[in-house]
């Protein structure tokens, strides 16, 4: 079987949708790469941008999407997507990366790690004693979620952030465990298990806030879904990502005002 790779930009995924469709309808087998993604290359020009493509990916049939931030998450999805093309119930995989740089975490990928990853979330920073909030966050806006946290830690020592590396494998095993009674079962209540149930959710990705903001129905639990509802501006990273509310004091007062809600509750 050949092991075929390709790479594109992430919003002509858009544009090759019907041959993409065409594709798994056949049980194809390949691993696409979309990159550079999102608004985050902007200051390359405003006409290359994706918002909807973790959409696409959620919803087609017979395709494992994923968003990883890190190096070493990426290692062990493309791993898994080489198995996947060689196993007879296995299908494609679609990788939606980003050219920005990011600090890599210095860990050890152990089993358990690699198969948070490949489930689709784990915990980067763990929820604490009383933790009042969640920050879920994807892909290239990792290091705005990690600034917020750090800047609430003073007000909120048990604030988490919950690294999302796919949300279409979240969804999907939500969806069969609902299906099952058994919701919960799945991954996300797993990773949720110890978190009060007064605690809320921010959810922050570069991409459509859709593709975070049903966690909140998946947990019964209150959510700010931050995201790109807008594209066309060119800019410099930290006034785009301000404008469009995706960077870390959006992250703030979204957070803030989920407090504010469970306190007056």
């Amino acid at each position: 079987r050949l092991l075929p790779v390709g790479a594109l930009y992430d919003p002509f995924v858009a544009r090759g949708l019907d041959a993409l469709i065409y594709a798994l309808y056949q049980d194809a087998r390949f691993m696409l790469a979309g990159t550079p993604s999102g608004v985050t290359l902007s200051p390359e020009g405003g006409a290359h941008q994706s918002q909807t493509t973790p959409l696409i990916g959620m919803g087609l049939p017979n395709l494992a999407s994923y968003e990883p931030a890190y190096v070493d998450e990426l290692a062990v999805v493309m791993r898994e997507g080489f198995r996947r093309m060689l196993d007879q119930k296995g299908g494609a995989t679609y990788l939606r990366l980003s050219t920005r740089g990011l600090a890599q975490p210095d860990r050890k990928m152990d089993d358990v790690l690699a198969a948070d990853v490949l489930a689709g979330a784990y915990w980067l920073r763990p929820p604490g004693a009383g933790c009042d909030v969640v920050v879920a966050a994807m892909g290239a806006v990792m290091p705005e979620a990690l600034d917020a946290h750090g800047q609430m830690l003073e007000d909120c020592p048990g604030a988490a952030v919950l690294a999302v590396t796919s949300p279409e494998r979240l969804h999907r095993d939500w969806i069969r465990a609902e299906r099952q009674g058994q919701a919960g079962r799945s991954h996300l209540a797993r990773l949720f298990r110890d978190v009060p149930w007064s605690a809320g959710i921010v959810t922050l990705c570069d991409a459509h806030p859709a593709s975070l903001s049903w966690m909140g129905a998946a947990l019964g639990r209150a959510v700010a879904p931050l995201g790109v509802e807008g594209f066309g501006q060119s800019a410099g990273l930290a006034d785009l990502y301000r404008t469009l509310g995706i960077d870390a004091d959006a992250v703030l007062d979204a957070a803030a005002r989920l407090i504010w809600r469970a306190a007056a509750a």
